[in-house]
């Protein structure tokens, strides 16, 4: 299947990469193939934010599978948001560095429903390559449901990491405040 990098982080669309740090570029490129070809049980998402910040009850992010046929009614288009489930893992224990004093770590991985959902897509997309049949593939995480709306917290730092693989360890795809995140979340809207 013909892969259109339309890999997108923060919401459903990132408003340009602002936020995006230049050094996972490549790997947001590679993005869409990765996640086509991994377990599911490997995918974590890992939020470093103040630790003052509590998400609300039953929040968490999703993730988003876009894709589209090239050529209308080639095959009939996906547009699912996938929910991630809180992990009690310890941050350490899935390789990431201990969090500055003030900030802590909120980490998510697959349910079993959505590893399930997943991996229907996954061989969705090979049987669409295998027929050459062509389309674009859009990833995302959307976390505008955890962004609370505290004026205290407002301008706190929020970085959103993404593990695809475990051999690979997480990488950064998005940082800025809350108040960006929740500017992001009205323009996706």
């Amino acid at each position: 299947m013909k892969r259109l990098i339309t890999t997108f982080f923060l919401l459903s669309l990132l408003a340009g990469c602002s936020g995006v740090p230049l050094r996972s570029l490549p790997q947001l490129m590679q993005l869409s193939g990765d996640i086509l070809e991994t377990s599911p049980a490997e995918i974590m998402v890992a939020l470093q934010v103040d630790a003052r910040l509590a998400p609300p009850a039953g929040a968490v992010p999703m993730l988003i599978v876009k894709m589209t046929p090239s050529e209308p009614g080639a095959f009939e288009a996906i547009d699912r948001k996938l929910p991630l489930q809180v992990t009690t893992v310890a941050a350490a224990a899935v390789g990431l560095q201990a969090p500055p004093a003030g900030r802590s770590w909120l980490l998510y991985s697959m349910p079993a429903t959505t590893q399930t959902e997943l991996l229907r897509i996954q061989a969705l997309v090979r049987t669409l390559k295998a027929s050459g049949k062509k389309g674009s593939l859009g990833l995302g995480v959307e976390q505008d449901s955890l962004a609370v709306t505290s004026p205290a917290l407002a301008d706190t730092r929020w970085e959103t990491w993404l593990q695809v693989k475990k051999s690979n360890g997480f990488f950064e795809v998005w940082s800025g405040t809350l108040t960006q995140l929740r500017r992001a979340a009205e323009k996706a809207k």
